[in-house]
Order: C-alpha cells, then structure tokens, then sequence
C-alpha cells in the first residue's frame, strides 16, 4: 500500500511539464552579461540583472531543467539526489586524519541542475551570526558587516507563518516556512532548556540556544533559487534573461588588456563561444568557480604552468583557503522514538496537507548553537576575536535510511550532527589537468589543525549533557556506537577525551559547506581573488558571487549567505551600469 501510495505521489509529480517554458531555445551572438551557474547566487544574479532597463542577460546552467526530477520537490527525500545525474559526484582525496574519508570515498554533492545545490540540499535556512559579517569586514571584506547585509536578508525572505521572527523579511522571493516537529523534537528541546540553553529563534540578534530551524519550501514543497528567482519572473521576461541548460563552461575568454570578453561553453557536445559587452559573473560555486578560473589562466602560476596552461593573472588564492563545515554523526537509541520511515500514515499527510516527516529535509528539524572555549577565528590579518557560535549541532528525530546509522540500531534511534563551524584546517582546490570535463583535485585537509579535534570533542560532551538530562534519561536515551574505540567501557556518560578522538576519526563528515576559495580581502592580501565589490583582482569585466567569497565560514548553513550575496552582488553591477 505504502508503495502504491508513493508511486501515486511521483506520477504526480512527473506529470509535470518537461519542456521548460523558462529555458531558452536560440542563444545569441553577444549579451550585455553572462552568469555562470544557476543556484543560490547566479540565479539572483541573473534575475536582478535582468531588471536592468536595455540590458540583457545570459545564465548559463551545466545541468538541466529541475522539472526533470519531481524527487527534488519532495524535502526528506533529498538525499535521493546525491551520485545521481543532478549531481556533479566530486570525490575528495585521501585525507590523512579521517578514516571515514581515507580511502578518497567521501562524496561531496553539488547540484548540477537548475537551483544547483539549492535543488539538492536539507534546506535549512539561517542567516548565520550577526558577528560572522562583521568578522568579515575585519577580514578586509568593507561594507559586508552586519549592518551592510542584513537589508539584503530581509529582500530575500518571504517568512509565511505570521508566528516567525519579526526580525525576517516579508514578501521577498524565497518562501521559507517553519520545519515540522514531533513529540520526539519537544523533548529535545526541553532537555536543552534544562541543561541551560536559551529556546531561541535563529533569526533574532542573539543567535546562540536551542530551536526548531525554518527551511526554504513552501507547504511541504522544496522552493529552490530556480522557483524563487527564475520561474517567478519568466517567460514575461524572456526577452532579457535567456536561461541556457546542459551547458559546460570550459573558459573565460580574455584579451590582451585582461579584460574579460565572453564565454566558451560546450552544450550537447557542440562548444559555443558567447561575448559580453559588460560583465561576466561566475557563480559556479566554490568548485567550479576557481576549477573555470583556473581554465582560463587565472590561479596560482606555477599550478597553471604544469597544467599547460598559459597565465592570464597570476593569483595564488584561487582554489586555496578551502573551508568546509565538518561534522561528527551521533546515533541514540530510546525507547520512546519508533523509528516510522515512510508509512502509509505519514505519506498521506504529506499528499494531503503537505505536512510530516516527508515534509522535513533529512528529517533534521532543531538546532542548537553554541560557543566552545575554543570560540573566535585567526585567520588572515584580523586579531578581533568576534563571539560568533563555534558548533553546531543538529537533531534528527527520524533519520533517513540513506544515513550511516549503526546496523544494529534497530527502529528507535535519532541522530545528531555535531558540527565544526569556523574550522582553522583549510584545503585546495586544483585541476587534475587542463581537461574542463575532468574532475578537479578536491583536497578538504580535514582535521589537519588539533584545535579543530579540540572543539568537536567539545561539542560531543554538549551532548554528552543531554544525555544526562532528566528528560532523555527517562526514555532511556543512549549512544549508540559499534564496538570499536573501546566503546564498550564508554557506552556511558561521561566518556574520555581519548575516545572522543578516536570517534572523530571513524564518524566525521563532510556537512556540505564548502567555501573560500577565491575569497575577499583588502588590496595587500595576495591570497584575495576578488575586492570588497566581487571584482577579480587584475581582470576587468569579471567578478565572482557565490560562496567562494566569502573570507571564511559563517556559524550556520550557507544556503542563506549565498542568496544574500547574490543580491548585494547585483546591487554592486547596478551601481556601476545603470
């Protein structure tokens, strides 16, 4: 019956219509603009630019329609994307301090689709901490502090529920509603209440406690940058914004004043060349953008020269200063959480109200942050210590079956994902040859500083508490783990710090953050790829807005600062040609 059930709900959702009335059929000679990549910011990008009286505008996308795929609408069942073809299925390489990723096995999706990863991801909405953006102008980003930013947030949201912060935008763009939550949820937030933090909204000022997160969907249905920003606005405005799919970027073409002129792209094997008269902007996120930078003759020299290929602008910081949110998973048996999955009971909820657990990306629906002794960045040149959140950690009252819970865990378990949020272990991005169809050399270099082991274990003995609380001691609420570790002796509360380090070793993840890899900074920063206003250090008519600018991670998800920069991004170009 359940499977009858579902089969109902994906013929509904394929009945959609495939051929996509907002993708362009002819594409022309020359346009005023061309944006590369259609998620988070590209698709603001192209949308604003396109607002722009007399200008036209060229998105380019490598993958292909989101109507494709009726799976992404539907929120738990997200993970169904990952290794499919609307993903671009990057590998990272053998990392030395983590065995979940030694062997080179990690996967790290991005969405090549429209909506890019925003048609892939958990959802999951936060702006982040008020001090990330002001750690940011300490980094030489000016005019990205809290206050320069926080108007763009509010132009992006369109909160649905009257009972959501006040402090979000209303009428914006991207809907954004509040997660569903169980029993199972409640009394996980009470246990955080009684261990001391704060219930809080994450939208308001003070970002630290416990609570339910909202994510961007809208009853019970993903809304992605592809919906918020593209569909809402076209076809009535094809005639500026033509959105091209299935269209590989393989170079920024540049002339001998190292100005950026056009594009080389190939679509359905038949490579295309496209000019511009004003601006190119890469939002191909923070692989593919440094990857297509480095294509075109614009990295680190030497790398370039190895690879064959000629250099445009030597610029050390693409592909460097890779920061990525890392994550340990913890696994708890109870005897109160029955684990459901998709039964016919939730399945139809879903179908009729858009509600339950099939409306939950992931099944993750409360957060808590929060600051370890080991708070603060030092990164760059700035010795301001901002008290922005260091871990994050999400629950998962019904984890889905793709997760890598224990075998023997049986049906009542949760899930946690403690998460690294300003890590001081940074990595690279570098070609593997001068092949724009090959994978780049994805290196994370997780756990390479000890700090960043110090503040995990920190962040497991946070639930180390809960699990000592009155409130989950009386469902019996325990660690699962394998034998391994010696686990066995530390199946209790609270365990050594020995254990902790060998668990961070076998358990921790990628969370799928990456970012900074062709980051922003002042002028005498040679690792800066771009200035405060997202222009390529030494080539005109380029700039960059995704999360490869950002000078380092911000406390929470990204999807949320990749819309906001999309947005300001837009205002900059606006600026500087209308």
């Amino acid at each position: 019956m359940v499977k009858s059930i579902l089969l109902s709900l994906f013929l509904l959702l394929a009945s959609r219509q495939i051929d996509d009335p907002i993708v362009a059929e002819n594409i022309l000679n020359e346009y005023d603009f061309i944006v590369v990549g259609a998620g988070a910011s590209g698709a603001v990008v192209a949308s604003r630019l396109s607002e722009i009286p007399d200008a036209n505008v060229l998105l380019l996308e490598a993958g292909s329609t989101d109507l494709k795929y009726p799976v992404i609408d539907i929120p738990f069942a997200a993970r169904q994307g990952y290794r499919s073809e609307y993903d671009w299925n990057y590998d990272i390489v053998p990392q030395k301090r983590n065995l979940q990723a030694s062997r080179g096995v990690e996967q790290w999706p991005r969405g090549k689709v429209l909506g890019g990863s925003t048609s892939l991801n958990a959802m999951i909405y936060i702006r982040g901490s008020p001090h990330d953006y002001d750690s940011w102008e300490d980094h030489g980003a000016e005019g990205w502090s809290w206050k320069n930013v926080e108007p763009y947030f509010r132009k992006i949201e369109d909160a649905i529920d009257p009972e959501m912060s006040a402090n979000l935008g209303r009428g914006g763009p991207l809907k954004i509603s509040p997660v569903f939550t169980d029993e199972m949820t409640r009394k996980m937030i009470e246990a955080g209440k009684e261990m001391g933090l704060n219930e809080v909204d994450y939208h308001d000022d003070k970002m630290e406690g416990i609570g339910p997160i909202v994510q961007s969907q809208y009853n019970g249905i993903r809304v992605s940058s592809s919906d918020a920003y593209l569909r809402s606005i076209l076809p009535r405005r094809n005639n500026k914004l033509h959105v091209v799919t299935n269209a590989h970027v393989t170079k920024v073409m540049t002339d001998e004043e190292k100005q950026a002129v056009g594009i080389q792209f190939v679509k359905n094997g038949i490579p295309f060349t496209v000019k511009s008269r004003k601006e190119i902007v890469l939002s191909a996120g923070s692989i593919g953008t440094p990857q297509i930078l480095m294509l075109s003759g614009i990295g680190p020299a030497e790398h370039l020269k190895k690879k064959g290929i000629d250099v445009i602008r030597d610029i050390p910081g693409v592909g460097s200063n890779m920061e990525d949110h890392l994550v340990a998973w913890s696994f708890h048996g109870n005897n109160f959480n029955e684990l459901e999955g998709v039964s016919e009971e939730n399945v139809k909820e879903y179908i009729v109200n858009g509600t339950g657990q099939l409306s939950v990306g992931f099944g993750i629906d409360t957060a808590i942050h929060t600051r370890t002794k080991y708070w603060g960045t030092d990164v760059s040149k700035s010795t301001i210590k901002r008290p922005f959140p260091s871990i994050q950690i999400f629950f998962n009252s019904n984890p889905d079956s793709a997760l890598p819970f224990p075998h023997d865990a049986g049906k009542n378990f949760t899930a946690m994902a403690v998460g690294l949020q300003h890590p001081k272990s940074v990595g690279t991005i570098r070609l593997k040859s001068k092949d724009p169809f090959e994978q780049p050399i994805i290196d994370p270099n997780y756990l390479s500083d000890d700090d960043d082991v110090l503040m995990l274990i920190e962040g497991l003995k946070i639930i180390e508490k809960l699990e000592m609380t009155k409130t989950l001691n009386s469902i019996d609420y325990r660690m699962i783990f394998p034998d391994l570790c010696n686990f066995t002796s530390n199946q209790t509360p609270p365990r050594p710090d020995s254990f902790y380090r060998c668990y961070i070793g076998l358990s921790t993840r990628t969370l799928y953050h990456p970012c900074c890899t062709a980051k922003m900074g002042e002028n005498d920063n040679k690792m800066a790829v771009v200035d405060s206003r997202l222009r390529v250090r030494g080539v005109r008519g380029l700039r960059i807005a995704d999360a490869s600018v950002m000078p380092h991670l911000t406390s929470a998800n990204i999807q949320a600062p990749c819309y906001m920069i999309g947005e300001k991004a837009a205002d900059m170009i606006k600026e500087d040609w209308m």
